[in-house]
């Protein structure tokens, strides 16, 4: 499988973002907020398999001491590959002396092991839409 690894913003179709998120389960907003939050991140890694958008992910930093993992998707037809991991790898480059935080899709914390995440026993959360939230499992 021939990939492109893209680690800036320039050029990424935000339509094509979104439907990438919206295939793996995860939570979606307008094309133009995705582009908005990717671009204010401190790390992005886009994944392409020729012209399409196949994996993606970002992390925020404060430069300190904590960094924030969000939107890791990969395709489910790319599963399986080493995509996700090479996503992770990616984001967690350098980040060796942070606190790193993540929410995980339920059902794949196993993948988050392999690189040291463990459940959180205060971790809290505040959704902006809860149902969705309930839905997804991430909350009771």
């Amino acid at each position: 499988m021939e990939l492109t690894i893209q680690r800036n913003t320039n050029g990424i179709d935000w339509g094509e973002v979104k439907s990438l998120l919206l295939r793996t389960d995860m939570a979606t907003y307008p094309a133009q907020l995705h582009q908005k939050a990717f671009e204010n991140s401190a790390k992005v890694v886009f994944v392409f398999h020729g012209d399409i958008l196949i994996g993606c992910g970002r992390l925020l930093s404060d430069f300190a001491y904590q960094s924030v993992i969000y939107d890791v998707a990969v395709d489910s037809h790319s599963q399986g590959k080493g995509i996700g991991k090479m996503i992770m790898n990616h984001l967690l480059e350098g980040e060796e002396d942070k606190n790193v935080l993540l929410y995980a899709t339920p059902g794949k914390e196993e993948f988050y092991h392999k690189f040291g995440f463990l459940p959180s026993k205060t971790g809290m959360c505040r959704f902006i839409n809860r149902e969705s939230a309930k839905e997804r499992g991430f909350i009771d």
